[in-house]
């Protein structure tokens, strides 16, 4: 059974990705919050870089929801994510989540601050299993 919060994030996910220009405004938010994340960036192809953040995105969703079988894949992510790779340290992850809910609250027309806390909860364990293989 998915707790009813976290079914309110699924909904607001696809309200997001329905609304259009959803991912590209999480990207410019994201990159214009530090020039070290812009610099992380400079030789991404985002088209490619896209697709990764709406799986990514849903990967997560479904590991707050206590899918077991998501676990594999967002350790993955967070070995992608790690210092011997992208190397991107735990301190990145807040202007993330906030760049991530900016974009929500532009995108989903029954934002509340409810819903972004939905979200920012719903993100919280993925977030601290890629910040702990950092």
């Amino acid at each position: 059974m998915i707790p009813d919060d976290l079914d309110m994030v699924t909904a607001s996910y696809h309200r997001c990705m329905h609304s259009g220009g959803f991912v590209d405004t999480f990207y410019e938010r994201f990159l214009a919050s530090s020039p070290e994340v812009a610099s992380k960036f400079r030789h991404t192809d985002f088209e490619h870089q896209k697709l990764m953040l709406r799986e990514s995105l849903l990967m997560m969703i479904m590991f707050s929801q206590g899918l077991s079988h998501v676990r594999e894949e967002i350790e993955q992510l967070a070995v992608r994510h790690d210092r011997d790779h992208v190397d991107i340290p735990p301190p990145m992850y807040d202007l993330w989540i906030n760049a991530l809910c900016h974009a929500v609250e532009q995108h989903d027309p029954k934002f509340t601050a409810e819903v972004e806390q939905d979200w920012r909860i719903a993100m919280q364990p993925g977030i601290d299993l890629m910040k702990s293989h950092y």
